[in-house]
């Protein structure tokens, strides 16, 4: 009887406080009103109309490592959503969603999502519910200067895909103190991309890469099966010093 009117005190003392919480809006203290911080993007019935503009650098944190909220987050159902994947994935289609019709959005995120297996889904998403207009890798440089991530600036905008992705790879010994948009400008090729590995070249790697292929039909579409051979860890019984090997 005791433990009954112990845990009915405490299920009380709870609802109370949840209660008061409600009533005071305590759960909104640190929330961000868009209706009194950007007006402009609301009608005037008060509806959300979105965003002319997103820029931004979202957070990296991998899924897996935040515990429950990653389990919340794959409840919502997110597109872009990979156990293995990264939260920046989920800024994309979360900012595709609040742009207006023709809006445009430009991140600068790990670029880990255009050739990674998690990425695939961040990939389809882009392809199928955006239109990519530009696309710099920055290959090995490090842009930030307090952060070891390898990185990419996207910009597209909300609407149909008109498969017109202008892209660049910059090059390993490229000094960044160098205007970009220059390099952009000279080196930046038209670039099919789809839920694949996204790999950036040259037109002139590409015109080349596109004369081998029609010379010949790729490994994969052989109907063959190609095997390792044997494997085996045993290096004392295949690797030998120079007193054996006499």
């Amino acid at each position: 009887m005791q433990d009954d009117l112990k845990k009915a005190t405490i299920n009380l003392e709870k609802m109370t406080s949840q209660k008061d919480e409600i009533e005071s809006n305590a759960i909104y203290k640190n929330a961000f009103e868009w209706r009194f911080e950007f007006p402009e993007v609301l009608n005037n019935d008060g509806e959300f109309k979105g965003f002319d503009l997103i820029i931004g650098n979202p957070p990296y944190i991998q899924l897996q490592s935040i515990g429950k909220e990653s389990d919340t987050l794959e409840k919502i159902n997110y597109k872009t959503y990979s156990r293995t994947g990264d939260i920046y994935s989920l800024f994309y289609e979360k900012g595709n969603e609040l742009l207006k019709n023709n809006g445009i959005l430009s991140y600068i995120t790990s670029n880990k999502w255009m050739r990674a297996n998690y990425g695939e889904p961040t990939r389809k998403y882009i392809v199928e519910n955006t239109n990519p207009l530009i696309l710099i890798d920055f290959g090995m440089n490090l842009v930030f200067d307090n952060a070891t991530v390898l990185s990419n600036i996207l910009i597209f905008s909300k609407g149909r895909n008109f498969k017109c992705l202008k892209a660049v790879r910059i090059p390993n010994d490229y000094d960044l103190k160098l205007d970009i948009n220059v390099f952009f400008t000279n080196e930046n090729s038209i670039v099919s991309v789809n839920q694949n590995a996204w790999v950036i070249q040259s037109n002139v790697i590409q015109e080349i890469k596109s004369k081998v292929e029609k010379q010949g039909v790729k490994l994969k579409d052989w109907d063959i099966k190609i095997n390792r051979g044997i494997l085996t860890g045993l290096n004392e019984a295949f690797i030998i010093n120079g007193v054996s090997k006499r």
